[in-house]
Parts: C-alpha cells; sequence; structure tokens
C-alpha cells in the first residue's frame, strides 16, 4: 500500500486532548488524557502469536545443543540493536521501595503452602504479579446501580444508556455517591460510605449538556445499599482455598474480586485508551506507536499496559504485563482507509467508474468500525457513530424525504444537494458509497477515523511481520517494560485504594521453582544419550524408530523459478534424506508435473495421479506439491481438499526453496514418515508402561470478527484428537463444524465414540486410562465445560462398558503471566531455561516452559488438572505433561504446549479448508477420505 496523509487534527479537538492531573492522586507526576468511552466490542487485548511452536526448521542439522548464555537476570550483555524503541523514552517517577500500609487498612499475608513436586533442580524466579499487601479494616458497601433513559428524553423508544452518556454521569455523579465511590460501568458500584440503609434505593435525575428544542438529555439512576462487602469471609477463603483463580461458586467472595477490580482500573480508564470492562490500556505517544508502513499509515500499533487481579502462588496479586494492538490512525479520512484495504493508490480517483468495484470491496471492510464527523455543529460533532452498513448508491442518487422551510412542504433532495444547500459542502465523490448509521446517512469524504479505534480484524502477510516484530522484545526487556507500566500506574499515590485500606507492591513476586530434566529422545539408531536440555537437537546420525516405506511418489510444481535439472536433483536429495532416517524410498525419481497455478487444479492433480500409477503400477504412497514463491496460497486449500477428500491420497505441500537443502529436505522426511503411518521418534513414560492409555486432546478454532459478519456467518471448527499407540505419539482425528463462538464441543459424544472404536481395531482392547488435554477454557467456563464434554467423555464409556479412569487438564496460554530468572542466568533472551515449573497452587496446577522461544519472551503454558480419577502424583502429572512435549512428531525440539491440544489445533485449521458449498449454496464439513482417516493426514 502507498502511504497516505494523515489529515492534521482540529486545533479544538486538541486543546480538549490536553492532559491534566488526575483528581484520584495525592501528589504524582503522571499526566491523565481525557479520552471518550471507547465504543462496546471486544475487550480482548492483542496477545502475541503462537510463534514457532515447533521452531524454524524442524530437522535442524547445525550444532545447536549449547545455546549462548547471558550474564545475570537483568543484565544482559550485545543487545544494542535492540536500540531504544523496546523500552518507552517517557520520562516517569521512581517506584518506592516500600508502600506504607493504609490506617484503613491491615496486612494481608496469607500462609506460605509448600510445593509437591519434588522432580527437577530447585530454582528462584520471579513472576510479573505485585501482591496486594492489605485489605480493608473499614466497611465497603456494595450498590446496585441502575441508569436507563426516562421517556421524556428518549429517542427511537429506548431506554438504553449509551457509553457517552455513562461517561458523562459517572463525571456528574459525584453528589450522588460522593468523592470516593468506584462504578464498574456496569451495574455495580462500591464505597467506604453509607449513603444510605442497607436495602434503601435512592433515585437521581441527571442532566447532561446536548438539550435541543425537542427534548431534554436526562439520565434517570438508581443507587441501591446491598451491603458491605464480605471480607472476613474473603480473607478465609484465600486461606483455606488450594486452588487459583478468581471465578468462585461464593458470589460474596466473587463481589470483592470484581471490587478489587473496578477499584484499580478507575483511575487507569480514566487517563488512558481502553474500553469497557477492558483490562488494557494504551497511550498514544512516542516509544509506545509504531505506524505500520504496510498498511500504508493506515493503522499503528501501540504497546500499552495489561492489569488484572489475580489470586495465584499463593498470593493474592496485581498481574501487569505488556500488551500491543493495533488501532486506525487518527484523523483519517475514511475514503483513503477504504482505499488503502483496496490496495490502491492514495491519488486514484475512486470515481473512475473502472476503480469502482474494486473500492466496493475495501468499503466493506469499514462495516462495524467508529467514525466522526466535523462539518456539524451540534452535539454530534466529534461524537463516535458506528457504521451498520454502506449504500450501493452514491450521495448523487440517494434521495431522502426534506421538510421545506420556506413552503413546509416535503420534497425530495439528494444526499449531494442537500450537503450543498445545508453546509455549502461540495462533495469531491458523489457516486461512492454512503455511510449508514442510527444517525443517519453520511458522505465516505466527510468522515474520520476517531482517537483510539482498535482494528478488530486479524492483520495479514506483512503486516502481521511488521507488528510481530515491534511488538516481541526479549525477556530482560519485557521485565523493563512491565516496570515502567507499574509506574504509569502508580498505586501508591492513589487515594481511593488506600482509602479503603488497599495498598499493592511495587516489586516483582518473587516465587520457587524447578527446571524438570528434558526427556531423551528414542529413535532406532543414534540415540544420544544426553538429554536435550536446550529443548533441541537434530537429526544427524539417526534412525527413526518405526521408518515406512515409499513405493510410489509423485511431484507437481506449480511456478517457472526452477529448471527441471534442480527439481531431479531436489528430488535425488530427498531420496537420500529417506535413507538417512531409515525409509525406503524408490530407486527412480517421483513421476513429475509442471502444473499451471491459474489451470484447473483438479486435472493436475488427476493427471499426476494417473502417471504415478502408471509409472510405478501401484496408487500413489505419497504426492509432493511445489509452490514457487509468490504463487497464490491458495492453491493449497484446493489441493488439499482434492487429494484428503475426493481421491484420499496423501499430500506434503511446500514452498520451493533453494536454500538449505539439507534441512529443508529433511523436515520433508519428517512429515512423510508421520503421514505414511510411521513414528520418528518417542520418549519413554513410566505410566504408559503401567496402564493402556489414550490421550485426547481437543480444540475450538472460532471466526475473526470479520468472518462473523458474513451472512450467514462462519462456523466454529472444533476437532478431537486422541492417540492410538501404547507410547502415544500416533494419533488419529475427527472434526466438526458447529454454530460460530461456541466453546464447547457440541458433537463431542459421537467423536469421542469413534475415537474409541479406532482405538479397539487397533489394539483389540479399550484403553485403561484416559488423559484429556483441553486447550483454552476459561475459569469462568469450567463449570460448564464439565457438565457438558466431561459428563459425555463418561456417558460414552458407560455405553460401551468401559472402566476407564479419566483425568481432566485444562491448558491454558491465553494468559498474561510471564516468569523470569532470579537465582540463576537464564537464556541469551533473557528468558527461563526450558522445564522450568512453578506451582500456581499445590492441587496439580502449573506454569510449565518446555520450549526455549527462538524470539521474544517465552510464555509458559497454563495446566490445570480438573479432574483425576487416575490418582497421580504432581511427580506424575508434570512429568507426564513436559516429557509429552518432546514428542511432536514433527520436529526435532520440544513445543510449548502439549502435542494432543497442538494437534486438535491444526486439525481444526484443516477442518477449516475441508468446508465446501454444496449446490443449494450451504456450506457442507466433507469427512476425510476412509483411506486416511485412521492416519496424521493433517501433519
Amino acid at each position: 500500500m502507498s502511504g497516505y496523509p494523515r489529515r492534521q487534527a482540529d486545533s479544538e479537538r486538541d486543546r480538549d486532548r490536553q492532559r491534566e492531573r488526575s483528581p484520584q492522586r495525592q501528589s504524582s507526576r503522571h499526566e491523565r488524557r481525557d479520552t471518550p468511552q471507547d465504543p462496546p466490542g471486544d475487550n480482548s487485548a492483542y496477545s502475541e502469536r503462537r510463534i514457532n511452536r515447533e521452531g524454524s526448521g524442524g530437522a535442524a542439522y547445525g550444532g545447536d545443543r549449547e545455546r549462548g548464555r547471558s550474564h545475570g537476570a537483568f543484565g544482559y550483555e550485545s543487545h544494542r540493536e535492540l536500540g531504544n524503541s523496546s523500552v518507552s523514552s517517557e520520562k516517569l517517577p521512581e517506584l518506592p521501595e516500600s508502600v506504607p500500609i493504609p490506617e484503613t487498612g491491615a496486612r494481608f499475608d496469607p500462609p506460605e503452602r509448600g510445593t509437591r513436586g519434588s522432580i527437577g533442580r530447585p530454582v528462584t524466579l520471579l513472576v510479573n504479579h505485585f501482591v496486594i499487601q492489605s485489605l480493608p479494616i473499614v466497611k465497603i458497601y456494595q450498590y446496585e446501580v441502575q441508569m436507563v433513559v426516562p421517556p421524556s428524553s428518549q429517542r427511537r423508544g429506548s431506554e438504553k444508556v449509551t457509553a457517552m452518556q455513562q461517561a458523562k454521569v459517572v463525571l456528574v455523579a459525584k453528589k450522588l455517591w460522593g468523592e470516593n465511590f468506584v462504578f464498574d460501568g456496569n451495574t455495580l458500584g462500591w464505597g467506604t460510605d453509607l449513603l444510605m440503609k442497607i436495602g434503601d434505593s435512592r433515585t437521581a435525575l441527571i442532566d447532561l449538556d446536548g438539550h435541543n428544542s425537542e427534548k431534554p438529555n436526562q439520565v434517570e439512576v438508581s443507587i441501591r445499599n446491598s451491603g458491605p462487602l464480605n471480607i472476613r469471609g474473603f480473607v478465609d477463603h484465600l486461606t483455606s482455598s488450594g486452588r487459583s483463580g478468581t471465578s468462585v461458586m461464593d458470589k460474596s467472595i466473587e463481589d470483592v474480586f470484581k471490587a478489587l477490580g473496578a477499584i484499580y482500573r478507575q483511575d487507569p480508564a480514566s487517563r488512558f485508551i481502553t474500553r469497557p470492562k477492558s483490562t488494557a490500556f494504551f497511550v498514544r505517544s512516542p516509544g509506545l506507536t509504531l505506524s505500520l508502513a504496510s498498511t500504508g499509515g493506515i493503522l499503528e500499533a501501540l504497546r500499552g499496559s495489561f492489569q488484572a487481579i489475580s489470586f495465584v502462588f499463593g498470593k493474592l496479586c496485581v498481574n501487569v504485563d505488556v500488551v500491543c494492538s493495533a488501532f486506525y490512525t487518527p484523523d483519517l479520512c475514511l475514503v483513503d482507509v477504504a482505499k488503502a484495504f483496496a490496495q490502491l493508490g492514495p491519488r486514484d480517483d475512486v470515481s473512475k467508474a473502472e476503480l469502482l468495484p474494486t473500492f466496493q470491496q475495501g468499503c466493506e471492510r469499514l462495516i462495524g468500525i467508529y467514525f466522526v464527523v466535523r462539518h456539524l455543529s451540534s452535539v454530534k460533532k466529534g461524537r463516535k457513530m458506528r457504521i451498520q452498513r454502506l449504500t450501493t448508491d452514491g450521495a448523487a442518487t440517494s434521495t431522502f424525504e426534506l421538510l421545506d422551510p420556506v413552503s413546509g412542504l416535503k420534497i425530495m433532495t439528494s444526499v449531494q444537494d442537500y450537503f450543498l444547500n445545508r453546509y455549502n459542502i461540495k462533495l469531491r465523490y458523489p457516486n461512492i458509497p454512503l455511510v449508514t448509521c442510527r444517525d443517519g446517512m453520511f458522505p465516505l469524504e466527510l468522515c474520520y477515523t476517531p482517537f483510539g479505534e482498535r482494528y478488530k480484524e486479524a492483520l495479514q502477510g506483512q503486516e502481521t511481520a511488521d507488528f510481530i516484530k515491534w511488538a516481541t522484545s526479549p525477556a530482560f526487556v519485557r521485565a523493563k517494560q512491565i516496570l515502567e507500566n507499574v509506574k504509569r500506574f502508580a498505586w501508591h499515590t492513589l487515594t481511593i485504594p488506600a482509602s479503603m485500606g488497599l495498598s499493592v507492591s511495587t516489586s516483582m513476586l518473587s516465587i520457587r521453582g524447578r527446571i524438570l530434566p528434558a526427556p531423551i529422545p528414542l529413535y532406532a539408531r543414534g540415540t544420544d544419550n544426553r538429554p536435550p536440555e536446550t529443548g533441541s537437537w537434530n537429526l544427524r546420525g539417526k534412525k527413526f524408530l518405526i521408518p515406512k516405506s515409499i513405493k510410489s511418489w509423485g511431484l507437481l510444481y506449480f511456478g517457472n523459478g526452477a529448471h527441471d535439472s534442480d527439481l531431479q536433483n531436489l528430488c535425488g536429495q530427498l531420496q537420500s534424506a529417506f535413507q538417512n532416517v531409515g525409509m525406503r524410498a524408490p530407486n527412480k525419481l517421483p513421476a513429475f508435473l509442471r502444473g499451471n497455478p491459474h489451470g484447473d487444479l483438479k486435472e493436475a492433480v488427476a493427471e499426476l495421479v494417473a502417471k504415478t500409477g502408471l509409472s510405478f503400477k501401484a496408487k500413489p504412497d505419497i504426492l509432493l506439491f511445489l509452490l514457487h514463491k509468490g504463487a497464490n496460497p491458495g492453491i493449497y486449500k484446493t489441493i488439499k481438499n482434492i487429494c484428503e477428500i475426493d481421491l484420499g491420497v496423501m499430500l506434503v505441500e511446500k514452498a520451493a526453496n533453494q536454500r538449505g537443502q539439507q534441512q529443508y529436505c529433511a523436515n520433508i522426511s519428517l512429515k512423510v514418515n508421520l503421514k505414511t503411518g510411521g513414528i520418528n521418534f518417542k520418549v519413554e513414560e513410566p505410566f504408559f508402561k503401567t496402564i493402556r492409555t489414550m490421550i485426547l486432546g481437543g480444540d475450538s478454532s472460532h471466526p475473526s470478527p470479520a468472518e462473523l459478519r458474513r451472512m450467514p456467518p462462519a462456523s466454529t471448527f472444533s476437532a478431537l484428537v486422541s492417540s492410538v499407540d501404547s507410547s502415544c505419539v500416533l494419533y488419529t482425528a475427527v472434526a466438526t463444524a458447529q454454530p460460530a463462538t461456541i466453546e464447547n464441543i457440541g458433537s463431542f459424544r459421537p467423536m469421542f465414540k469413534e475415537l474409541m472404536r479406532r482405538y479397539r481395531d487397533r489394539n483389540q482392547a479399550f484403553p485403561e486410562a484416559i488423559i484429556y488435554y483441553r486447550d483454552g477454557i476459561s475459569d469462568s467456563a469450567v463449570s460448564e465445560f464439565m457438565s457438558t464434554e466431561v459428563e459425555d467423555l463418561k456417558l460414552v464409556l458407560k455405553e460401551l462398558d468401559v472402566r476407564a479412569k479419566v483425568t481432566v487438564i485444562n491448558c491454558k496460554k491465553r494468559h498474561h503471566t510471564r516468569l523470569f530468572p532470579q537465582s540463576e542466568i537464564g537464556d541469551k533472551l533473557g528468558n527461563v531455561l526450558p522445564g522450568t515449573c512453578a506451582e500456581a497452587s499445590p492441587d496439580k496446577n502449573i506454569f510449565l516452559v518446555s520450549q526455549s522461544a527462538l524470539q521474544g519472551t517465552v510464555r509458559p503454558t497454563h495446566y490445570t488438572c480438573l479432574l483425576d480419577e487416575n490418582d497421580l502424583t504432581n511427580d506424575d502429572f508434570e512429568r507426564i505433561t513436559h516429557n509429552a512435549t518432546f514428542s511432536y512428531g514433527r520436529a526435532t525440539r520440544s513445543v510449548s504446549i502439549h502435542p494432543s491440544v497442538y494437534y486438535a489445533d491444526q486439525v481444526c485449521e484443516r477442518a477449516k479448508m475441508h468446508l465446501q458449498t454444496d449446490r443449494g449454496g450451504t456450506a457442507v464439513l466433507k469427512d476425510v477420505h476412509a483411506d486416511l482417516q485412521h492416519t496424521m493426514y493433517w501433519q
């Protein structure tokens, strides 16, 4: 995309955004920025993607066993290339070494909980949680708050209060509920003042600005005292309960967690860019903002702060982290934004007939975003409005009825004439679509991106690369960024928490952890008896544990970048790579075809299958598809559908690569052996030797916001995978499509029953133990998950008369806990070493780092045991989980999450490609061909 000029901001609006001191602060050099309330929407801040789970080049041949070591927890050398952009140049006040306990509070120091795991080497870690060191000894009353628009002020007959109205009410309602009152932005509030007797209520009519001659702008506010918070019960719960988390069954305990979150959210929500209920806060300032050049300057990345209350590691804490998100650059005309989305140049005339269809496609991506206008002198000027749809006609042909002020008669006028006559604005683009919102229609050229508007779509291509490069920081840099965020929050200067007896430490929590021993990957020959402590190894001199034979193969190349001699040389190296790892390959080269990426792909694949069968007198065992750089990646989807659904032929698709041929061919050999039913390597697990075990993995993949806007909206894809061998390294899978955004697997029973049948067919017996690793169940959804999926699992076992014992483990990567080394050095990025394990609570609840990061700060996986009929010890639980991360078959390195969850995620992505539209226009998920159902076809 080409660059787009940024519109100069109105001086009046800029003056409105001048920073002023926060009224909640005692004394602080922090400044505040008054920003309008952001519109409701997805509150999840951008979190780093699952980068390089399998690493770059899974079968490394280089000497990467020993990684470089750094020189201290946060003191590192040779990182000058990072520059100063990783840490803000903003002047921030220093944090006090200690924070005094307020007179209204008492120190809260729950008793130390011992760890139950014993394996591994003990270490001391820092974690980005800051202890809440005191709790109230004064009464904090909880109030139920309700806001409605009275009939006299209603527009369109709705009593619902808008976000802007609510923000104004909060600013002027101090007479109703006092200075030291905290409102959660929804229906609850808290304060130390007794505003009324418990159970009593009070109602007031609040006048807001923006009156017109027709109706006033008023909001009716009702507030009811529901009683004091149960602080004693809260303390008893934290000191006696063994589980971490903030979702509890007792409402009185949950209310205290809600209150703490709201109390510490109120100040940053008044100073930073955020949204209702969001735990992410951003400020648009140098050092924290990057214009994404690959978007033509339409988007920018902001680095912000995350803050949430947590109870983990036996402590009540504030979790602080760094978050990054993409925003629309403010003050851009939406015409320029739509041009960029349509990949048109800034000087392209979109009113031309030949460009208009392309421009309209770019306009479709604007649906759902908020905008502001400048031509109005009423209260609508500068107010955020949401795009509901875009018209097909332009301002020149779109007409509406208008009351003529002279004749008093209704006349028809076009939007173009209306703006010319009413505002003296001559539209430059009268034939492009109009924006439609609740307040009417607006020409696109008069609409501008507002301040703080989040970009909710997924970034693409180079946009993603630019974003990740900027957002990713080594661990020692991220630790400094986290402490900078603590300075921005400046809890020690806030008057409201202090008045409620609350205080927070300004130092990271120090905890005990252990580095679990790495298992040894076992090969048929060449096994290295030294455990890969760095989490990676290579294939040099190794033979696959169970290599498969290839009797018939073919190759189809799309592109013109490689000569026949180059491809013949590549195939020869593939033959050598197969033989080096113990696989048997044909002596002659594969059947070969060149394909036209713009031609009939089904015909090309059919021709390759026929040519391969004729050459080798057998159905192809594997087909290789190579795409030259620059070829359309959409070819992959079509080819996979043809081979995996229609023909039942295994395929391997790779981008053609002229460099690093040895590693490139080794990676292909890893995939081919897995796909054809072989086992590359395994790790020994004592539990699997004592009892016949099935590992079950589950995941759901949800559509993006853009896909949800389609009619009908895209589906959520769910997958179950299960091991079928005694070592739990070979897997089979089933997938399903279900209504969008539903997390629990709706078809769990038939899917699990099918996996049980496949296990029995291979082993002539059902499993005696089942360990179910489920991805991404939030704390609040655990109860529903246990009553649906886990209950369905037990019902299937009962139907099949199987008495297997079940263990259920929740795996979460979407969290903001980060571990940093304290007692010893980390790796060269400042990360903790692979195998680092920290017990969140004694009941089989751990944060585990099983992989070394190739870049950035490593994110631990949070494993929580929800059900354990197998009576695993803490050591069993940790060892089984950690060892499995070394058994991901497609790479020679450990992965960051249990392979069963990783495989389930891949099957979900594959299922998206298998979705086809039937003749009636209905989307149908096609089953994988019967010949491939028992294989790891998704690898």
